[in-house]
């Protein structure tokens, strides 16, 4: 620098150089709502930042240094005077002022800040020779943007600059500008930083600070911003606990998965009003229609959307439920900024999504790129982006090269960042389609051939980029289409139609329908259009002479459904909702509607897993993992590849589970159930020091089960022989059931099915965070209102998972989004007034040809094959007891002060808040006792004890229901003991006494006359003493000399006082099974000893060809398996009964009943037909005997068959 003659202390520095500039620089968060407004509006943007101008002009850029240090020597002792008080720096209301040819608007600050900012300068300016300068004339404020000389273009900028979030920080700093000239090569100047002081006087150029505070802005012109091609931005969802649309700013609770690959897009332009207050009057029907039932869709584009409008669409509760997401926040209100242009694109979604904006070279033109994760590509989980559009409008060379340009831009956004995605263009293409209007402007010389060319090669243009237009596709005409009286070529499917649509008539130059709106879908795999349909038409209004005022919008809409890939349902929702069924709404006072009052009940009931409870099961089931999936080696050391994979199911799988519940996993591989468990077993006795432990190993309905433990938690594992879904488990819930891989037998995919219909819940629920909440409240419900516990046949965990999930589905259809506390009161509604007796629990979307049996008073039914009745336990007496505790939850959301801790515990606040087993202690004047006492040693022999009985008690109610007219039986589904027993078991502790009540209730409709009552009371006894011999007899499980078991008939007053029992008789808590449905099993030839026999197994079963290594130790099995397939038991069935020279009396069967095990018929009892009552499943046949010699004819589990000779007899 050049040595200055005079000092600047003596000399009054020169104040005109508009090449630099003192001023405040806001913190960079505060810049992006500033800047969206600044960048569409301010002429000075690009080359400044947003600033408050302290001084400027300022001095000459060679006299910065000097200028610098005086201005921190100000600073330095400006801070250390007694008078010095920090600047806090806080935007106020929009002003402007006039200049040449227009108006400037800018932000004002608050009165406070205002006056400190003027003594500061006056400070300064004193400091740098202009002493005693009038400040009066400075009027702090940060630049927003310019108008024309036009009052409504002034009013409108200035109403959203209102609507910008306030800005405010504490000032620390002040910020020296310079010109640089040719800005990162370009011959653009640009104000970059030259220098920065704090208040108290220190120099900042080389600060970190300084670093983080403007970060990628230029440092004395180095580090320049570099412009992306988007701009990344937020996201708004509305928060029903809230009552406000809140920008999302944390990532998802649930990974964000492809769920769904078939979904709907409606695009709509809304048509802007220009005016600073825009009329409201067209808003009501633009929300009918856009609600309409053709309209409603999963993305909804709209364009031409101002503040005001927005405003009214985020406040209506409809809006709210159907579309959750959005991409603006509504404009002035909790932090939103507002729209930034005249004519704004905004997207609604039922599914969260992320978005940036795309700006085009024209300004107020972009597009917003939308990226929704849950809607896409199933086969390879590569998520949906929509780009909406309101591409440039006009029939001119410059608009047509406008248009043509912006289409390139995100034909090149998407080759480039979505190359493999599916992707949709919809919006207002603006791309005049009308032969006739171009005919004209071409013979007007408006456009050019070349431009002609251009108009042309649009379409072409989108095509080569592989978009299919869905109209085209579709080939649907708008209803309104038949009142033209001419349509001319391009006409046809016109969305903008000044003929039939007078606010068209209003803004159109040429009165001729145009296709303006276009919905573009990328033809990527087998991606097809599905449907196409206009809405808010003409016809949609009634009455022939409609005034202008009764249309909505210029445009019409139009939406389009879209298939990505195989569809993995065969309806939608709605199309699956029985009319017998309505759905309704639920209208909940405030008090109800908090969700916060839900979660504390559940966390006071301990239905809530903790940070600890979550930890913990993670480690349990990866260790597990670990342990059964280890490679195992052939003798060479080499591993033998055998896929196994471990999948949590049940309630941990689907995350409804809570800190009691067990663990139920699903292991699937490519070896025999046999070798599995061999394997297992002796894997997991090896590993024993990693914390899990064996408990019993049984036989179950659908095959083997390890029952498992891990400190207090409770595991089960099964096991599913499938070698092609072990190779591609990972995406088997994304595989179309009719897809070969599924080709399986029915043990394999019954064993697969928890995983499949947890994994269709999943991907078909809308809202899985609601959808576990409203779970775990239903439950609590149950478990207090008696109705929990599926071995008495009442409900369990799949009931209500598969009822809940059903119902969040429709309702999600019908009316969008739920809170928790609306669904939970839905489905105590819903399900109360269910017609059970004529329909069935089916998952939407999902046709069945289940034909239910005249045993089956409920039905509901699986997603996958074999569709099963998972409520095939329910009687008509336990259903009879579920739909009066739905009805009872409806009463109770009902009561006046009514709270959730209430409901879910089913304490009414009008019966002293009595809890469910007090008032089913005393509602009732009879009862059936049914006491039970064991005395004996054996903790097991306990636990299985109080298992069978238990699973008796069905056999107890059908009787009742069939046998004793009039009167219908209640169980309470716990066990209940004396009031002065103790609430937990005692160490060693091994004599137990409690007892299990039915309540006895006459129905309205019974006889009731004393001759009835007494054969009612005669009846009810014999069916008692029956039922108290038939457990007598299974000696089983029954012993005389260690536990005794009687059922009475008592008087309400012959109770005595009683609470429910706590205590696990045993020490072991029963898993919530039929024990009939599971039998220990003591054979244990089959463990191996070592690993030896299981790999040697392995190698047999991977490696038929192979030699088998020799070992010291016995084979698994040395039984023959014959290739041949075995006979079915009906055809043996068909030849023991018609064959002439079989005697058919001389046979028996063998089958497995439901609750005694293995038992035997004469074969001329056996019933064949579905509707006999006593009909059994051919699938339950064990095997066939001959009387006369005793000798198994036919066996399932050896394969023998001397009837056909087929099985292992086909081998002899």
């Amino acid at each position: 620098m050049t040595d200055q003659e005079e000092s600047p202390e003596t000399k009054s520095l020169s104040l005109l150089s508009f090449q630099t500039a003192l001023c405040i620089v806001p913190p960079r968060h505060l810049w992006k709502d500033i800047d969206r407004l600044r960048s569409l509006y301010d002429q000075a943007y690009g080359r400044w930042p947003p600033h408050i101008n302290l001084i400027y002009p300022f001095v000459p850029t060679d006299r910065l240094p000097d200028v610098s240090r005086l201005v921190q020597e100000k600073l330095n002792s400006l801070s250390q005077s007694s008078e010095y008080q920090n600047i806090t720096v806080q935007s106020g209301p929009a002003g402007y002022f006039r200049n040449r040819g227009g108006n400037t608007i800018h932000l004002t600050l608050n009165d406070r800040a205002a006056d400190q900012l003027r003594h500061l300068r006056a400070s300064i300016l004193d400091a740098l020779g202009h002493h005693g300068k009038e400040e009066r004339d400075y009027c702090p404020h940060l630049t927003i943007g310019q108008t024309k000389a036009d009052v409504d273009l002034r009013d409108f900028l200035l109403d959203k600059t209102n609507m910008l979030p306030a800005a405010q920080w504490d000032l620390d700093h002040l910020v020296i500008l310079h010109r640089e000239k040719g800005f990162g090569g370009s011959s653009v100047s640009k104000m970059v930083i030259w220098d920065a002081i704090d208040l108290s006087g220190n120099n900042m150029s080389t600060s970190d600070e300084l670093t983080r505070l403007y970060s990628g802005m230029s440092l004395h012109g180095l580090d320049a911003e570099v412009d992306a091609s988007t701009e990344q931005m937020t996201t708004y969802e509305y928060s029903p606990g809230n009552r406000s649309w809140c920008p999302i700013t944390e990532p998802p609770l649930e990974s964000a998965n492809v769920r769904s690959n078939n979904f709907t897009i409606s695009t709509y332009n809304v048509l802007a009003e220009f005016t600073s207050s825009p009329p409201r009057d067209r808003y009501e029907a633009l929300v009918r229609n856009i609600l309409s039932s053709n309209a409603v869709a999963d993305v909804l584009v709209l364009q031409e959307v101002c503040d005001n409008f927005l405003l009214f669409l985020l406040s209506h509760q409809d809006i709210q439920r159907r579309y959750p997401f959005v991409t603006h926040g509504p404009p002035g209100q909790g932090g939103s900024p507002p729209l930034p242009s005249l004519r704004n694109i905004v997207v609604f979604s039922q599914w969260r999504f992320t978005w940036a904006w795309l700006p085009f070279d024209e300004r107020h033109k972009g597009a917003a790129v939308v990226k929704i994760d849950g809607i896409g590509d199933l086969k390879s989980s590569l998520p949906l982006v929509v780009v909406a559009v309101h591409l440039t409008s006009g029939l001119n060379d410059v608009a047509v090269d406008s248009k043509l340009s912006q289409i390139n831009s995100i034909i090149h956004l998407l080759d480039n960042d979505y190359h493999s995605n599916p992707s949709v263009i919809a919006g207002d293409f603006n791309f005049v389609t009308s032969q006739e209007v171009i005919d004209e402007a071409l013979k007007l010389k408006m456009i050019s051939p070349t431009g002609l060319e251009k108009i042309l090669g649009l379409n072409c243009l989108l095509s080569e980029a592989h978009f299919m237009d869905g109209w085209v596709v579709a080939g649907e005409e708008p209803e309104d289409a038949g009142i033209h009286t001419r349509v001319g070529e391009g006409e046809q499917g016109a969305t903008f139609d000044p003929i039939l649509n007078p606010l068209a008539a209003q803004y159109s130059v040429n009165g001729r329908p145009q296709r303006y709106d276009r919905i573009f879908v990328r033809q990527t795999g087998k991606t097809s259009v599905t449907d196409f349909n206009f809405f808010g038409l003409r016809h949609a209004l009634k009455g022939e002479n409609l005034q202008i005022s009764e249309f909505a919008s210029d445009h019409w809409g139009i939406r389009a459904g879209v298939q990505i890939g195989d569809s993995l349902t065969e309806s939608k929702a709605s199309e699956s909702v029985s009319q017998e069924t309505p759905l309704q709404l639920a209208s909940l006072p405030d008090t109800l509607s908090s969700l916060d009052k839900m979660v504390s009940s559940l966390e006071d009931s301990s239905m809530l897993p903790g940070e600890e409870d979550i930890v913990i099961r993670k480690t349990v089931v990866a260790t597990l993992a670990q342990i059964l999936t280890e490679p195992i080696h052939d003798a060479s050391g080499k591993d033998i590849k055998t896929p196994l994979v471990l999948i949590p199911v049940g309630s941990y799988g689907l995350g409804t589970w809570g800190p009691r519940s067990d663990v139920d996993c699903l292991c699937i591989g490519a070896i025999s159930s046999t070798t599995f468990f061999a394997l297992a077993i002796q894997r997991l006795r090896k590993a024993s020091a990693l914390g899990i432990r064996i408990v019993r190993k049984v036989k179950a309905a659908t095959g083997v089960m390890l029952e498992l433990q891990s400190g207090h938690i409770k595991l089960d594992l099964q096991y599913c022989p499938a070698a092609k879904i072990a190779e591609r488990w990972q995406e088997v819930s994304r595989i179309p059931s009719h897809d070969p891989i599924f080709d399986l037998s029915l043990h394999s995919l019954s064993k697969l099915q928890p995983y499949r219909d947890q994994e269709y819940v999943k991907r078909m629920v809308p809202d899985m965070y609601v959808f576990r909440l409203a779970h775990r409240c239903i439950t609590q419900w149950a478990k207090s209102s008696g109705v929990y516990s599926s071995k008495f046949g009442l409900l369990g965990g799949i009931h209500i998972t598969m009822m809940l999930s059903r119902l969040h589905q429709l309702i999600h259809e019908r009316f969008g989004r739920v809170t928790v506390p609306e669904l939970v009161a839905m489905f105590f509604h819903h399900y109360a007034h269910f017609d059970w007796k004529n329909n069935m629990v089916v998952s939407p979307g999902v046709h069945t040809r289940y034909r239910r049996s005249l045993r089956e008073p409920m039905v509901i039914l699986t997603a996958h094959v074999p569709t099963v009745n998972v409520a095939r336990a329910v009687t008509a007496p336990s259903l009879r007891t579920i739909v009066s505790a739905f009805k009872r939850a409806e009463e109770l959301i009902g009561e006046d002060g009514a709270k959730w801790s209430n409901i879910l515990n089913d304490i009414s606040i009008s019966q002293n808040n009595q809890t469910g087993a007090e008032k089913f202690l005393a509602a009732y004047n009879s009862y059936i006792k049914v006491n039970v006492q064991y005395w004996g040693p054996s903790p097991t022999q306990t636990s299985s004890l109080i298992g069978w009985l238990e699973s008796r008690f069905f056999r107890l109610l059908n009787d009742l229901n069939r046998q004793v007219q009039g009167i219908h039986g209640r169980i309470w589904p716990a066990r209940f003991t004396s009031i002065d027993a103790p609430d937990s078991e005692n160490d060693g502790e091994t004599e137990y006494q409690g007892c299990y009540l039915v309540g006895l209730e006459r129905m309205s409709d019974a006889v009731n006359t004393a001759a009835n009552k007494e054969e009612t009371l005669q009846t009810l006894n014999t069916a008692i003493t029956r039922f108290t011999a038939s457990l007598h007899e299974e000696d089983k499980y029954f012993d005389s000399t260690v536990c005794w078991i009687d059922a009475t008939l008592v008087k309400q007053v012959e109770l005595g006082e009683l609470k429910l029992d706590l205590r696990n008789w045993g020490g072991q808590e029963g898993a919530d099974q039929m024990v009939s449905d599971f039998s220990e099993d003591d054979n244990e030839a089959d463990d191996p000893d070592d690993e030896h026999e299981a790999r040697n197994a392995l190698l047999e079963e991977g490696h038929p060809g192979r030699s088998k290594p020799h070992s010291k130790h016995a084979s698994l099995s040395s039984k023959p398996v014959s290739t041949n397939k075995l006979r079915p038991a009906g055809d043996v069935i068909s030849r023991l009964r018609w064959d002439p020279k079989i005697d058919f009396g001389d046979y028996l069967v063998g089958y497995e009943d439901r609750f005694l095990g293995v038992k035997e018929m004469p074969l001329s009892r056996w019933k064949s037909e579905q509707t006999d009552e006593e009909f059994i499943p051919q699938h339950r046949i064990v095997y066939f005997k001959r009387k006369s010699d005793g000798r198994r004819v036919w066996d399932r589990e050896t394969r023998k068959d001397e009837i056909f000779g087929s099985g292992a007899s086909g081998c002899d």
